[in-house]
């Protein structure tokens, strides 16, 4: 099987096979598992993938590990075609899952600390003009 690429605004239901939509207003990558077990694997973009279109097929970096998935598919797609690796097992799965939580948990505070940073400084203007 060779993955196409095919930007969306809206992902289809039900997804087709061998397609990675992408959807650059949400960063959203959604595809079929390419073990052929029929899992939906939803990536975001750019936080920690890549998806790029190849003269019509997809290109994504770095690879694609499928953990809530029995299948526990680990693998890449560039130009379209796909390389299976080994699956992450055990301690390993376990630790890239936890680096991806602490990415999302950074990503995430980020905002919170600059709107405490926003909020601090209006609170600031506000004592100062109208004390």
């Amino acid at each position: 099987m060779r993955y196409r690429y095919e930007e969306v605004t809206k992902t289809p239901k039900p997804l087709e096979a061998g397609i990675v939509y992408h959807n650059p207003s949400f960063e959203l990558a959604t595809l079929l598992c390419a073990c052929g077990c029929g899992h939906k694997v939803t990536l975001l973009v750019p936080d920690g993938h890549r998806v790029i279109n190849n003269s019509g097929y997809a290109t994504i970096t770095p690879s694609i590990g499928v953990f809530d998935a029995p299948c526990m598919s680990h693998y890449f797609i560039t130009n379209g075609h796909v390389r299976m690796l080994m699956p992450f097992r055990g301690a390993q799965a376990a630790s890239v899952m936890r680096s991806q939580i602490a990415r999302h948990a950074r990503r995430d505070e980020k905002p919170v600390e600059e709107a405490r940073g926003f909020w601090a400084g209006l609170k600031k203007l506000w004592k100062r003009f109208f004390r």
